[in-house]
């Protein structure tokens, strides 16, 4: 008998409840994962996320990694990069190890860390990381959860839509046998997206994206917007399976 998939959605980490047996993606659509997605896109062989800077600054320094974060959106203190994809877009990361700390995505992926696996995902590689988790979930015979990553505590907009994104893409997986079934929250995600199909339209009308363009980085809101222009699937493993993946994540401890 085949098991039905549900899909549900976090709008904050703290409400993605227990995961140990679903399947995660994590979103940060302003900015963590899509930076995530772009340093694999120039050919960084591993990022490390840590969910404080001071944890992300040790290790870093300790294996000789480029350390990359923001606070408050901007680079942070002593840190080699900020967190801009535009700006990651224009390097070479071959052979080069990142270590990346941010205010919120970096923390959600620790926070759902034991789930049964973990993407991480973004508007550029939506079909990508949907097409992996799919594949997991029906594997496992696990349930998904789209976990955003809000900014600061609270719900935002760029996640929430972009969540709605992914279930759009989840659902167009399943078929007439093995459909998966929508909790409330994963509805309400679709019919967000739904509402408002241009993202960067819509994006524009909330705090976050509006507070990135004040501070000089409208560049990087545009460029997030992008949908499926990546077929990375950065996905969250331990140091001793990273060469099992193509993308690996690596969560600092």
């Amino acid at each position: 008998m085949t098991v039905q998939t549900e899909i549900r959605v976090a709008f904050l980490p703290e409400l993605a409840g227990e995961v140990s047996n679903a399947v995660c993606i994590v979103i940060d659509a302003l900015r963590a994962t899509t930076v995530i997605a772009t340093l694999f896109e120039r050919k960084c062989p591993c990022v490390y996320v840590a969910p404080s800077h001071a944890l992300a600054e040790s290790f870093a320094r300790a294996n000789g990694y480029a350390l990359c974060g923001e606070t408050n959106g901007v680079r942070a203190e002593g840190f080699d990069y900020g967190n801009s994809p535009t700006e990651f877009s224009r390097l070479d990361f071959s052979g080069r190890s990142v270590v990346l700390s941010t205010s919120n995505g970096t923390k959600a992926t620790a926070a759902v860390a034991n789930a049964k696996r973990v993407y991480l995902g973004s508007a550029l590689n939506r079909n990508a990381v949907a097409q992996e988790a799919w594949e997991t979930a029906k594997a496992e015979a696990a349930d998904i959860v789209i976990v955003c990553s809000g900014t600061n505590g609270v719900f935002t907009l760029e996640d929430a839509t972009v969540a709605g994104l992914y279930v759009e893409a989840l659902v167009a997986l399943g078929t007439t046998w093995d459909m998966p079934s929508l909790a409330d929250s994963a509805i309400a995600a679709r019919r967000l997206w739904q509402g408002e199909p241009n993202l960067l339209r819509g994006w524009m009308e909330g705090k976050h994206a509006q507070h990135l363009g004040d501070i000089g980085f409208g560049e990087d809101v545009g460029f997030c917007t992008a949908i499926d222009n990546s077929y990375t699937t950065p996905t969250l493993v331990s140091e001793e399976a990273k060469g099992t993946v193509a993308c690996p994540v690596i969560l600092v401890r």
